[in-house]
């Protein structure tokens, strides 16, 4: 069987060079790449019919005429930033500013069993952490529904809510909180937490540490409990994913789990009260790894304005991806990891 084809083209070498690595390192042996800098090859390339899987091409070297050819996925690098398609709704948009990485899974997302199949590389456990200025963004909602879905894709997660009041559980089938003997497991040696309480971790798809009925107060426990259940089940290597669910608002011990995190998808919603709290969020917290942070857009609604989108909001905040809004009453977390934009978000770190 013939390799797929993915055709680059842009007359900018060095975007070019970038990006053909990029294709290189993740996908060498099977793919067949064809890399296009100089227009007139390009229009020779395209002089007769061409059968391929991706073909990117420079918002300046594109013309309707490549849709007469056999292309599985046709996408368009532009430079300005924008939502949306082109006016042919068969052709996606892609800003060619954003990270090299995000371009790429952004790029073989829609062919990623043709061109990944079920190798899986093996990797050490990675941190996911959802986090939001607001409350009432649905970040809990999207923590499930990511967990789910990366379950759905063979991977064996592990979900931490830490907020204060653990609603979560009106989501699971098993709705019982943490036992006593759990509780008692907790407030023994912090350097072995996640030892102490593995036995009490219950599973429904993904693996979840059971809610507590009380506040950690309550119980006489400190929020640091997390972080050392977080950081021991990452050292015990037991899992592919460790999804932790961070109390919206300010504070030492969440900013701890935010450090301790690969990644933070911050989620908002699309209103200019929640761009306002994420810039004010977002000066107590250190960028200079911007590529950890993945922001979110929930509950969106294409027919409402967008702050995102608008001339005064900072490049920094720029979203990444968008949930879209649902009208129905949401019954389980199965119904969430079901929706496309969760499967895509989920994509992103596979």
């Amino acid at each position: 069987m013939s390799k797929p084809l993915i055709v680059i083209a842009d007359t900018d070498e060095n975007y070019l060079e970038k990006l053909e690595y990029k294709f290189l390192e993740m996908l060498d042996e099977r793919i067949m790449l064809e890399i296009i800098s100089e227009e007139a090859y390009f229009n020779s390339f395209f002089s007769t019919p061409k059968t391929a899987e991706i073909v990117v091409v420079d918002e300046k070297l594109y013309s309707r005429e490549l849709q007469k050819h056999n292309i599985a996925n046709l996408f368009v690098l532009t430079e300005e930033l924008a939502e949306g398609n082109t006016e042919e709704l068969n052709i996606a948009r892609i800003y060619k500013f954003s990270g090299m990485k995000e371009i790429f899974n952004e790029l073989i997302y829609r062919s990623k069993d043709k061109l990944l199949g079920d190798v899986k590389e093996h990797e050490e456990t990675r941190v996911i952490a959802f986090y939001s200025a607001i409350g009432g963004s649905g970040k809990t909602c999207l923590g499930l529904g990511l967990a789910e879905s990366l379950v759905m894709q063979h991977q064996k997660v592990l979900y931490v809510n830490t907020e204060t009041v653990q609603d979560f559980a009106v989501y699971l089938m098993n709705q019982s909180g943490m036992p006593n003997e759990g509780i008692r497991a907790l407030r023994e040696n912090k350097a072995h937490l996640y030892k102490n309480v593995r036995h009490f971790i219950r599973k429904e798809g993904f693996f979840y540490i059971p809610p507590f009925s009380a506040t950690l107060d309550s119980f006489n426990l400190d929020y640091s409990v997390f972080r050392h259940i977080i950081e021991g089940a990452k050292e015990s290597r037991e899992y592919d994913f460790i999804i932790v669910d961070v109390e919206a608002g300010y504070g030492s011990a969440k900013m701890e789990l935010l450090q301790f995190a690969d990644k933070i998808v911050m989620v908002t919603l699309q209103d200019a009260v929640s761009l306002f709290k994420t810039e004010y969020i977002l000066q107590n917290i250190d960028w200079q790894d911007g590529e950890r942070y993945l922001f979110v857009c929930n509950k969106y609604q294409e027919d409402a304005e967008n702050v995102f989108l608008s001339s005064d909001a900072p490049q920094k905040l720029q979203i990444k991806e968008y949930i879209e809004n649902v009208n129905k009453e949401i019954k389980s977390i199965q119904q969430i990891s079901q929706m496309n934009s969760i499967q895509k978000l989920a994509y992103r770190f596979l």
